[in-house]
């Protein structure tokens, strides 16, 4: 992914995007919940998931590039459910 400063118009190169691509916020007893999408670190047209639980993200080790991300789903919402119904199981 190349990104572009539309200021300076200086331009690198990124293997994700900072800011996620859709999120949910959850309640599981006291514990507050984010789940949030980010591309696909394997396959840049797919999404994948991230739960975040009280400030500690969940490790899922299933890509070496991004082991915190898990998933490979063909659009945001999918993915996003997908996290929800892990998040909860």
């Amino acid at each position: 992914m190349i990104i572009y400063c539309d200021n300076c118009g200086y331009q690198w190169e990124a293997d994700q995007v900072m800011k996620s691509l859709a999120s949910a916020r959850r309640r599981q007893g006291r514990h507050l919940l984010d789940i949030d999408v980010y591309l696909c670190p394997i396959d840049k047209n797919k999404y994948s998931f991230a739960i975040n639980k009280s400030g500690g993200v969940c490790h899922f080790g299933e890509y070496e590039s991004d082991p915190y991300l898990s998933g490979c789903y063909e659009s945001i919402e999918e993915a996003l459910e997908a996290g929800i119904k892990e998040a909860f199981s």
